[in-house]
């Protein structure tokens, strides 16, 4: 277990993978909003390490990283993962997130174009609307989840801890909600100037076709792919055709 300590003191969780063959590219997978590296992206290391240098990253208050904070803030977050990359000396690398960690992905490559070669965003929710949001907010209710979705509930606490789970929960709630004002305006698009893939699955229930379209349209170098008979847990998502998919879009 490798840690890197946030100026508030909180200990950012990050494994890497394939770190001492310093000629590959750098490829950042970050999980989405209540994941954990424990569970997501884990199909996608061995043969990915065949060609990247892997960082995987719990995201603050998630699986094994802390949060001093009282809330989770996505500017924050966004200022662990950079403060962590110049942790680890890394100037240059590919980055692919899921869900929220797509979202998270797109704030660095706005925030440090000359650092992202690449993102891949997948089943990422870039238009929060008030309804969306508290659509979501009803959603993520700990008591409820745990009387309606049980095994779900169950792999919170696996992934984030019996006690933990629940305020991370209702910090996600709050979360949500901050993107509908807070969030990225769709106006600043256009100065990223790197190639950005935007994938969704066909049944995804929280990123629709048409969203999921018009953001790769509003990229200026957005592409996009719709996997088949896939929903929105990442693990409805196949290796193939994603895997080769991923090896041939993260190059320089």
């Amino acid at each position: 277990m490798t840690t890197w300590t946030a100026p508030d003191g909180t200990d950012i969780n990050l494994e890497q993978y394939g770190s001492s063959d310093t000629s590959k590219p750098v490829l950042l997978l970050l999980p989405g909003l209540l994941g954990a590296i424990s569970s997501q992206w884990r199909p996608f290391l061995k043969p990915l390490t065949e060609t990247y240098r892997i960082i995987l990253v719990d995201l603050r208050g998630h699986g094994r990283s802390g949060n001093n904070a009282p809330t989770l803030d996505v500017n924050q977050m966004l200022g662990d993962l950079t403060g962590l990359l110049d942790y680890l000396k890394i100037e240059r690398l590919h980055v692919a997130g899921y869900s929220l960690g797509g979202y998270l992905g797109l704030m660095l490559a706005l925030n440090q174009p000359r650092r992202v070669a690449t993102l891949l965003m997948h089943a990422s929710k870039f238009y929060w609307t008030a309804d969306a949001a508290q659509k979501m907010q009803q959603q993520l209710d700990p008591d409820v989840m745990a009387e309606k979705v049980p095994t779900y509930a169950d792999q919170l606490v696996k992934d984030h801890g019996g006690r933990q789970w629940r305020t991370l929960v209702r910090q996600a709630a709050e979360l949500t909600t901050s993107l509908v004002n807070n969030g990225i305006a769709e106006r600043q698009l256009k100065n990223l100037q790197i190639p950005v893939l935007v994938s969704v699955g066909d049944r995804d229930e929280l990123v629709l076709l048409p969203e999921a379209f018009r953001l790769s349209r509003a990229l200026p170098q957005g592409e996009l792919l719709v996997l088949p008979n896939t929903r929105h847990p990442l693990q409805t998502v196949r290796l193939i055709p994603l895997l080769p998919m991923m090896q041939a879009f993260h190059t320089e």
